[in-house]
């Protein structure tokens, strides 16, 4: 059945994904050509989406139903709001779909409501932008309350399924290193039953190795994680200091709201440490192909995917770091300061190993050398601080001695390539001016040959030797020595003395009286 519903989904897509692409080139070259072609695309994504929904209505249950129609009104409303004229549908059409998406992003699994939710927030944007261009035209009165009639039935059905569920399963606690914080908000408690859900799912996968589901359940728990942080704000603005809320509960939501920021944090290494060994196991591949076969710049490349991931990390060990040296209290803030600083060295360490590698690539051998040995020196201080801990991560500490041992060979590795690249060039510059001389005889190549120019005073025909093609010029010219003063004349200058020449001078007599003076009288 679903093989069906793929279909006109996948052409709905297609068609929706042009327009788009479309609408991001629109503002660079404007044309009703490009513009009419973009309304044809949002407007077949409509048809497609629509035999969607009826499919999904014939032969798919509620909820597939439902986000068929839901996914069908938006793009109606997109493909109206791209013709411009009848934007009082389009806000219509906003609205179901609206609709639609908060009765769906309160029940299901809690993927299903993550995914409805981001579908919310993009259609409301939507909404509130063609209701802007309604009221600038003075046509707000025109906008109609949402058309969920044909549909309310199902939608009841599915909200009135999820009570129960949630009543049964709620959290009333969260433990964080070994610390239990209480919750009473129900809402507070749903988010971390979501929580608590998605933890021991991941575990389980873990657990059968399901490498490749590990990157999707990260991020549906650091989203529950994030609800359940945002849930807590709320509250404590809701209820600020002066408020009626006992200091007692303010402080444990306080408290319960920083376990919450470590954990999401800590979820956020975790999926990160995930990313990395992935990419660290392609990188590894490529290393272990022929260098024929690989090229540099997608070696690079790898190496630089995975400098961004170390950031990440770095940046979330120190984040985590800081939590607890400026908000934690207690025996557990200090455990967990010592881990995040040896998280953060770990980090480092592998940031510069491959920072080393993309230098080593892209033909930078010294400093490639010198990131190798950092790294190197990173790596050891990573394993005594990981050593000092509490609870020693063995795996770490071998990754990290592994790490140590790597660095240390690839180090070789540079200096050698640095050396061999030095040689190389002596040898191409010794190549290259090794037939340059300065003496008067010709050079080696040119002692058996005949030049034009030095057979000017010959009325012949000049060919060069037999067999050989003419030459009119040795290039380049043969060098000749310029004959130049010594340097030691230059110097002498300065200590040499003139003889004096006053006696051949003639002298100027002064005049005798004031008038004279005045009017240069016996001047001669």
């Amino acid at each position: 059945m679903f093989q069906y519903l793929t279909l006109p989904l996948m052409n709905a897509e297609r068609a929706w994904s042009l327009g788009k692409e479309l609408e991001a080139q629109k503002q660079e070259e404007m044309s009703s050509h490009r513009r009419q072609h973009q309304v044809r695309r949002f407007s077949k994504a409509a048809q497609w989406s629509a035999d969607l929904a009826r499919l999904a209505a014939a032969k798919g249950d509620s909820r597939t139903h439902l986000e068929a129609e839901a996914y069908a009104a938006g793009l109606a409303g997109l493909a109206l709001q791209a013709k411009g004229k009848d934007l009082a549908t389009a806000v219509a059409k906003y609205q179901r779909a609206e609709t639609i998406l908060q009765h769906l992003s309160e029940v299901g699994s809690y993927e299903q409501q993550n995914a409805c939710r981001q579908q919310l927030e993009e259609t409301q944007d939507s909404l509130r932008f063609v209701k802007y261009e309604l009221s600038r035209k003075g046509q707000e009165e025109m906008v109609s309350a949402p058309q969920v009639d044909d549909i309310q039935g199902k939608l009841d059905s599915l909200q009135a399924e999820q009570p129960a569920v949630d009543q049964s399963r709620r959290a009333t606690s969260l433990t964080w290193r070994g610390v239990t914080y209480s919750v009473r908000n129900q809402r507070v408690q749903a988010n971390l039953q979501q929580v608590a859900d998605l933890s021991q799912q991941q575990q389980d996968r873990m657990q059968t190795d399901q490498a490749t589901h590990e990157a999707g359940q990260h991020d549906g728990l650091i989203a529950a994680l994030n609800d359940t942080k945002a849930s807590l704000g709320s509250i404590l603005k809701a209820a600020p200091g002066g408020s009626d809320m006992a200091g007692a509960d303010r402080e444990d939501l306080e408290q319960l709201e920083k376990a919450v920021r470590g954990r999401l944090l800590e979820v956020q290494i975790l999926k990160l440490s995930a990313q990395r060994r992935l990419a660290q196991s392609q990188f590894e591949a490529y290393l272990d192909i022929a260098s024929t076969a690989v090229k540099p710049k997608e070696q690079s490349n790898k190496a630089e995917s995975l400098v961004r991931l170390y950031d990440g990390m770095v940046s979330a060990a120190e984040a985590l770091g800081r939590l607890a040296a400026e908000e934690l209290r207690g025996a557990q803030a200090e455990h967990l300061e010592e881990e995040a600083a040896a998280r953060v060295t770990d980090s480092k360490a592998g940031r510069c190993f491959y920072v080393a590698h993309a230098y080593l690539t892209t033909g930078k051998q010294l400093e490639a050398h010198a990131l190798f040995g950092r790294a190197a020196d990173h790596a050891k201080q990573a394993v005594r601080q990981h050593q000092d801990c509490m609870q020693v991560d063995e795996q770490a500490v071998q990754r990290l001695q592994l790490l140590e041992l790597q660095a240390a060979a690839w180090q070789c590795v540079a200096h050698a390539e640095s050396i061999a690249t030095e040689q190389e060039s002596q040898e191409g510059i010794a190549q290259a001016t090794g037939n340059l001389s300065l003496q008067q005889k010709p050079a080696e190549q040119h002692k058996q040959q005949q030049f034009m120019l030095d057979h000017l005073d010959q009325w012949i025909s000049f060919v060069g030797p037999s067999g050989k093609d003419a030459h009119f010029t040795p290039i380049p010219p043969v060098l000749q020595q310029v004959a130049i003063r010594p340097f030691m004349l230059d110097n002498a200058l300065n200590y040499l003395a003139a003889p004096s020449i006053d006696h051949r001078v003639a002298k100027k007599e002064q005049p005798k009286s004031a008038f004279a003076k005045l009017f240069a009288w016996n001047k001669k």
